[in-house]
């Protein structure tokens, strides 16, 4: 089994086709599918159902992919470390949620730029239908985000780093932005965040656990951008991560609602495959983003904004 041929099989499997994946790869297409049958053989198993309108990956193709993903990510993970050490930037991919991405992240970039200056940087999104793929296959270094509902196998490592809070918003100048009770606000009209906060039958339970009927106006909206440009437009409250209350970027147009019930929220987790050590440049990322999470967390518990 030739590196090359794991290569041409990951391509063909994004792709979709042998003719797009040879376009990709600047190969020809019978050198391409030369390569994937020899690679067929080896393994006594076709990879693929060839069809009209491309290539499908077949039972056994599904089963290999993620090994073959996480060959090739191996192998790039070692060529930047080995380029780390000769000098050059290195590379960071990352899956952080809004607990970090609007608090911890902002600082822990700055001051990775510092020594890294040249480092590629990715970062998605820390939901777990997000990021679970990309970090089985070794595509991403490490997750922060909530914590997934089913339980991970021995191939991660999850360490809990804080337990989330949540807050109830609305936009600046809200008739009802003066409220001290969840109870004032069930007749309102609320926005359920879904993968961005809390799922519907969780947000009806808040208020459920609390005694309270669960509003009739919900509306469904698991887009960032829509849930901001209705929140800051609109009369519709929601209950978010308290990230979205405190950030920055969203003072100007957030208001948090002083209500007097303590909203738990999700427990946000470190995630990282237990076999593969991260590189200089994601370990220095990692070590930047658990200290400035801690001096937000600490921060808040005190009263202060950081």
């Amino acid at each position: 089994m030739k590196l090359h041929q794991l290569r041409d099989f990951v391509a063909v499997a994004s792709t979709g086709s042998l003719r797009a994946a040879a376009r990709r790869l600047g190969l020809t297409q019978p050198s391409l599918s030369k390569s994937i049958q020899q690679l067929e053989k080896e393994l006594g198993s076709a990879l693929f159902e060839r069809h009209a309108r491309g290539a499908v990956l077949s039972f056994a193709g599904r089963a290999f992919l993620p090994r073959a993903e996480t060959v090739l990510n191996e192998l790039q993970r070692a060529a930047s470390e080995l380029q780390h050490l000769g000098g050059a930037g290195g590379h960071v991919n990352m899956a952080v949620s809004a607990a970090a991405a609007l608090t911890a992240l902002p600082e822990a970039l700055t001051e990775f730029r510092r020594r890294y200056p040249d480092a590629a940087v990715r970062v998605v999104s820390g939901t777990f239908a997000v990021m679970f793929s990309e970090l089985r296959a070794g595509a991403l270094d490490f997750s922060i985000g909530p914590r997934p509902a089913v339980s991970l196998s021995e191939e991660f490592c999850v360490e809990q780093l804080f337990t989330n809070t949540r807050a109830v918003v609305c936009r600046a100048g809200h008739p009802l932005r003066h409220a001290r009770s969840l109870g004032e606000l069930t007749e309102a009209q609320w926005l359920v965040p879904g993968a961005m906060g809390l799922a519907a039958a969780e947000h009806d339970q808040v208020f459920l656990g609390l005694g309270l009927p669960v509003p009739r106006s919900v509306v469904q909206c698991e887009y960032p951008t829509a849930l901001l440009s209705l929140l800051a437009r609109t009369d519709m409250l929601a209950i978010v991560p308290r990230q979205y209350a405190d950030a920055r970027p969203f003072d100007s147009f957030l208001v948090e609602i002083p209500i007097g019930e303590t909203l738990p929220g999700a427990e946000i987790v470190l995630i990282a495959k237990a076999a593969m050590p991260l590189t200089p440049a994601a370990e220095h990322m990692l070590t930047l983003l658990r200290r400035h999470i801690e001096y937000h967390v600490t921060a808040h518990r005190g009263g202060t904004q950081p």
